[in-house]
């Protein structure tokens, strides 16, 4: 088990499904990573994109940075991770619009593994896939977090441990 060695929480307005994680000396070459089919989650160097579904508009992410393996616990709408490498500096949350800091800095450039998980709120829902040939509305898996619910269409936690 891990240790959690620091955390920031942010509130975005999500545009055109567009939210992720970016190391600030980063933010000016924000763009859409190359993925694989299906994928929620797409990396590059220094950022990792998060697809979100459309009709999100208000988010909370909160962003947590760990000594070794985070709990993957608890009940949510999807969770993925994926492997980026970051240079040291701080994290920032982004948008279309806005880049946000989150006052979480990185000691080191290296590997990262980032896990992202979120629940959709079912009081602002029905929310859909933002990949083509998926119908149906989403998962919400709200039950747990219902605090963090309140008040956005999204709730989106970040957590991001050093593999080097």
């Amino acid at each position: 088990m891990g240790q959690l060695l620091a955390a920031g929480t942010v509130e975005v307005l999500v545009e055109n499904g567009t939210l992720g994680l970016v190391e600030q000396s980063r933010e000016s070459d924000i763009h859409y990573p190359d993925a694989s089919a299906g994928s929620w989650l797409r990396p590059a160097e220094g950022m990792v994109h998060a697809h979100c579904p459309s009709n999100v508009i208000d988010a909370r992410v909160r962003v947590e940075l760990w000594k070794g393996d985070p709990p993957g616990e608890g009940v949510w709408s999807h969770d993925e991770e994926t492997e980026v490498f970051f240079p040291a500096g701080e994290l920032c949350v982004y948008t279309l619009g806005e880049t946000l800091p989150t006052e979480i800095g990185l000691a080191a450039a290296g590997r990262y593994r980032v896990r992202m998980s979120w629940a959709l709120n079912p009081e602002a829902g029905p929310f859909y896939s933002p990949f083509k040939g998926q119908v149906g509305a989403l998962e919400y898996a709200a039950d747990g977090h219902e605090a963090d619910l309140e008040g956005v269409d999204q709730y989106c936690l970040a957590q991001v441990w050093n593999l080097d």
